[in-house]
């Protein structure tokens, strides 16, 4: 570890670090990364066999630390440290900062985090892409997210899957989203993410205004596409919530959560203006505290078996004759006006957010 440390230490702008096979322990400090255009990853591409590793989740540190611009972090797996996996500094500079194919476990507060500070100027161009966040049970208490970003501008959150965040048994599993965007973000795009068994899903905000006494809205804009979040647990709150952002767009996501709330999908407050259109559920989409919404084609009365393998979070339609099948409304598709053709298979799209495609139906 020491080794790296230097490594990095030593390291030029625009420097790429390849990590080989093994466990590199923290020992206790964190590893910070003030350099820009610095590339961190593991030399075999997999990540499961390149570990940054603390003493455990009481261990009172972030595992890794970005402070400057255009850092790539890929390749990797991040464990066992009390604070936060990874931590995006936007009040020291960081932006355009790359997560990929990062396996973030068992930390002590958010996987990712992205911060600010009153008055800084906003963590722009975030990208996580393809990686695994997770508790193996639980977070070691309720203040956790899987991604945490506050005033964050035009960050995306694709292709990942996130798995049981959530707090412990005894707080009732309460925990924050597995992806939250608030303090002022704009512009984030989430999709394609597969969220199971975390206590709450998705969220564009969380109040209606930011809480940093700016009196700036908690979000603005933002785009929720094509993610599935299931839990089927007593304890499961809110998959999908829009909280104040005006002109957000949710389409085409598929949920199945069975907890205490009688809803699937939520936009709140006076300030809040959506497009909610192809979504499917098994509760229905509401309006709260004076949202506006323009609803198309959205489907709240799922069932567990018009699934694959809801139980175990697989969203994918099951058969033919559901009434999920060829009733949505076209949404514009950056794929089809690039000339390569409608992303539906029937005469219209599919509700939700894998377009049903024959007996195999393989996934989008």
């Amino acid at each position: 570890m020491n080794e790296l440390r230097g490594a990095v230490g030593r390291a030029k702008p625009g420097t790429t670090i390849l990590l080989e096979n093994g466990t590199y322990r923290l020992d206790g400090n964190q590893l910070d990364i003030p350099v820009s255009g610095l590339v961190l990853r593991g030399r075999s591409g997999d990540r499961s066999k390149v570990i940054l590793r603390g003493s455990g989740m009481a261990e009172r540190m972030v595992a890794i630390s970005v402070s400057a611009p255009r850092v790539t972090i890929a390749d990797l797996t991040v464990t066992q440290v009390g604070f936060h996996g990874v931590q995006v500094h936007g009040e020291n500079g960081a932006s355009d900062v790359v997560i990929h194919n990062v396996h973030v476990r068992d930390v002590g507060q958010q996987l990712i985090k992205g911060s600010t500070a009153l008055g800084s100027k906003p963590c722009r161009n975030g990208l996580v892409s393809c990686c695994l966040l997770e508790y193996s049970d639980s977070a070691p208490s309720d203040y956790t997210n899987g991604v945490d970003v506050l005033n964050g501008d035009g960050w995306t959150v694709r292709d990942n899957t996130i798995k049981r965040i959530r707090g412990p048994e005894s707080k009732g599993y309460r925990a924050g989203p597995a992806i939250l965007f608030w303090r002022h973000s704009r512009n984030t795009v989430v999709e394609r993410n597969w969220i199971l068994d975390c206590h709450r899903g998705i969220a564009l905000g969380l109040g209606p205004e930011s809480n940093d006494g700016s009196g700036q809205l908690d979000h603005e804009g933002g785009l929720i596409r094509r993610n599935a979040v299931c839990n089927l647990n007593p304890w499961a709150d809110e998959a999908i919530e829009v909280n104040a952002s005006p002109g957000a767009q949710v389409a085409h996501n598929t949920v199945m959560v069975e907890g205490k709330v009688p809803w699937s999908i939520s936009i709140r407050f006076p300030t809040a203006s959506a497009r909610v259109w192809n979504n499917l559920s098994n509760r229905q989409v509401i309006l709260r505290d004076g949202a506006k919404a323009d609803l198309k084609a959205n489907v709240g009365n799922a069932q567990r078996n018009w699934f694959i393998d809801a139980k175990r979070g697989d969203l994918r339609l099951a058969r033919p004759d559901l009434p999920a099948i060829d009733v949505g409304v076209v949404v514009a598709d950056p794929e089809q006006s690039a000339g390569k053709g409608p992303s539906f298979s029937g005469s219209a799209p599919d509700a939700g957010a894998f377009e049903y495609r024959g007996p195999t139906n393989e996934p989008d």
